[in-house]
């Protein structure tokens, strides 16, 4: 039996490429958490947003800037629209959630999607 996920060295489902085709381009708002954006498709991603779009990196460490990335590279110094939140995700989203004044709907999501996860 195999989980419905892709494995490291997988090819990705084409639907996949259709829906990044289909939704970056109307993207406001790219919401990058956790990771090392070292592994492709997913670290280009990042660059697919129109110019403009805010990008927000919530992770432990800063990754996917120009110097490593090129241009599509995040830019959290030179006031652009990325931004770079350091720490745990989760606390981040808590932070963020209660910020945004969503409390309520965050905690009933995740009472009704308790184990599946």
């Amino acid at each position: 039996v195999k989980p419905d996920i892709v494995f490291f060295g997988e090819a990705l489902p084409r639907r996949f490429f259709e829906c990044a085709r289909e939704d970056f381009p109307r993207c406001d708002l790219l919401i990058v958490m956790g990771t090392s954006l070292v592994v492709q498709p997913f670290a280009s991603l990042i660059g697919e947003p129109r110019q403009g779009t805010l990008r927000l990196l919530v992770n432990r460490e800063r990754v996917g800037e120009r110097a490593d990335m090129g241009p599509r590279g995040f830019d959290f110094d030179g006031g652009t629209t990325d931004l770079f939140v350091g720490g745990d995700c989760d606390a981040a989203v808590h932070a963020l959630v209660d910020r945004l004044g969503w409390s309520a709907e965050f905690a009933a999501l995740r009472q009704e999607h308790q184990g599946n996860c």
